[in-house]
């Protein structure tokens, strides 16, 4: 099958965006920012990429369409930033602000029923602070979040970090580009989930992507703490050594709220109700 993809000029403010699409079929923006910082907090976004692509099922059709740009931070952006992204000040000079392409995000945002990023929380906390009015109404039922999607899948493998899964699974065949900048991982989140979509894990879906985002955010079992006076202890030894601290852990509210996955994996070995 074909693949028609249209490149959108960061000036570019005319969309002719997939007028031909079938009621049934249903669009993913693929995204990916590069920020001034690790903290989702208070990080700026000094580049960003955007892939809606369409889908029949489980099957990409070829449509797709692309917005990538630099973006002008009001803070500069950090060295230890720049020895990641490769991005630099000097680079961004001339870049207009956030707020100034909020109209061709838009007009890619609204058209979208999904969104997807590795460890998209990251990014879209950024998005949703930069981009309230664009990004709100994109709640956890329309996250497809590739990172915890490997983390299902591939539960033994020793890194699931984009550019480990990169050269494991060779994701980057048909990308150009250069890792770390917005659009090459844009495109590399793609590929990992059309690559994920053919595991006997995804096979049982039946091209639902409702059914895809339950099974993303299914618990994961936890095997070592990483935190408190037992981090870097097994779970499993934990629960049979001190089972007052598990006690007293469980009556915490954040640990729900804040660690899920390790609230479910004591919960199941313990034999605790909710």
């Amino acid at each position: 099958m074909g693949c028609s993809s249209v490149r959108i000029a960061t000036m570019d403010n005319s969309f002719d965006l997939f007028s031909t699409i079938a009621s049934g079929d249903v669009r993913i923006l693929f995204l990916d920012t590069e920020t001034t910082g690790s903290d989702p907090a208070t990080a700026e976004v000094c580049e960003v990429a955007f892939l809606l692509a369409e889908y029949d099922g489980f099957t990409f059709t070829g449509k797709k369409q692309v917005f990538e740009t630099l973006i002008k931070p009001s803070v500069p952006i950090p060295p230890e930033a720049s020895a990641v992204n490769q991005i630099s000040n000097r680079m961004v000079a001339d870049s207009q602000k956030a707020e100034d392409f909020t109209e061709q995000i838009g007009k890619l945002s609204e058209q979208a029923d999904y969104i997807s990023a590795h460890n998209l929380p990251y990014d879209y906390t950024i998005l949703k602070r930069q981009y309230p009015s664009l990004f709100s109404r994109f709640d956890k039922s329309t996250h497809i979040d590739t990172l915890r999607l490997s983390r299902q899948i591939w539960q033994e493998i020793p890194s699931h970090a984009l550019q480990a899964l990169r050269y494991r699974f060779e994701l980057d065949r048909n990308i150009k580009g250069e890792a770390h900048r917005a659009l090459f991982d844009t495109e590399l989140v793609q590929s990992l989930l059309h690559f994920s979509l053919k595991q006997s894990s995804c096979l049982d879906l039946q091209n639902s992507w409702k059914s895809l985002v339950d099974f993303i955010v299914a618990p994961l079992e936890v095997k070592i703490f990483t935190f408190g006076k037992y981090r870097g202890n097994l779970v499993e030894d934990t629960v049979a050594s001190d089972p007052d601290y598990i006690r007293w852990l469980l009556r915490q509210k954040w640990l729900s709220e804040e660690h899920p996955d390790l609230y479910h994996t004591i919960l199941s070995k313990t034999g605790a109700k909710k």
